[in-house]
């Protein structure tokens, strides 16, 4: 699958600090994930909303978007996957917590402390933790 649009990038320290807190919410049961065609989504999004708020405070402040609507989620990625991302759409993708990895993107590793932009569909692979900050572009 080509990944012309994959861009890679740093994430604030401030947003990196509050990993701990956020892969322990999510590791516990709280977080309340739910096997949907194979891919393991956290169903609890109030509380994901709520652990994960300081840490998008702090990510807000790199990201280049000019969205009039986000979502956020979390997916528990423990075999090779696709993610795909809708027409008028990005896709912020960050680890939180690696259990086995690499992770990949593409072709291309994803270290803790990094994102990916996403415009289009990409496969993904590690067994790991993610956020996914969805925005819908302004048209």
């Amino acid at each position: 699958m080509a990944n012309i649009n994959l861009q890679i990038k740093s994430l604030p320290s401030g947003a990196v600090a509050e990993f701990e807190k956020v892969s322990k919410w999510l590791r516990s049961n709280a977080a309340e994930f739910q096997n949907i065609n194979g891919i393991k989504i956290c169903k609890n999004t109030k509380g994901l909303a709520d652990i994960t708020n300081h840490l998008l405070k702090q990510f807000a402040r790199v990201v280049e978007s000019t969205s009039s609507q986000n979502r956020i989620t979390a997916i528990h990625f423990d075999h090779s996957a696709a993610v795909p991302v809708e027409e008028g759409w990005v896709v912020d993708l960050m680890p939180v917590d690696v259990d086995e990895g690499p992770v990949t993107v593409g072709s291309q590793k994803l270290n803790l402390g990094q994102y990916v932009h996403l415009n289009e569909e990409a496969d993904v692979s590690g067994n790991f933790f993610a956020l996914l900050l969805l925005s819908q572009l302004d048209v």
